[in-house]
């Protein structure tokens, strides 16, 4: 009986993450970038808008090439967006009603109308935001092909 060669395999280095095919861009200090993204542009480079239509995100920068439709921020906005605005609406009850003299149809008929506009207009700048605080801690998929789950790269 024979013993097997001893085999050898050539040294590698393993990073943490898989060679990407994502264009690298630069990005901005914190504070620049995250004003960027509550006024819904670009963190990147500011010039253009993050947004194709009222909710989605564009699949790239038209300007600098950001891979914006490869940030998965899809869920965390909404729930952000509730509980501030639910928080700025409950504070708005309370005080309305310090003294336990506001209706109940008077409350209806304020408070849901304020909470739906409310929800509406804080979306679109807390997903900006959220969109440069994923871009800034490099939080992006890393596949683009025809085979990337990602809608928004199609």
């Amino acid at each position: 009986m024979t013993i097997p060669p001893k085999l050898t395999l050539p040294a590698q280095r393993w990073s943490r993450r898989p060679p990407s095919r994502v264009p690298t861009f630069t990005m901005p200090g914190w504070g620049r970038a995250l004003a960027r993204g509550a006024a819904m542009r670009c963190p990147a480079c500011g010039q253009a808008s993050a947004f194709a239509n009222w909710f989605v995100i564009r699949a790239r920068c038209p300007h600098c090439d950001a891979p914006l439709g490869l940030v998965p921020c899809d869920t965390l906005p909404p729930y952000l967006t509730i509980v501030i605005g639910l928080a700025i609406i409950g504070a708005g009850l309370l005080i309305a009603d310090r003294d336990g003299g506001l209706r109940y149809t008077t409350s209806l008929i304020v408070f849901i109308p304020l909470a739906i506009v409310l929800q509406l207009s804080l979306q679109r700048p807390i997903k900006g935001i959220v969109l440069a605080m994923m871009m800034k801690l490099d939080l992006i998929r890393s596949g683009i092909g025809p085979d990337d789950p990602n809608p928004a790269v199609r």
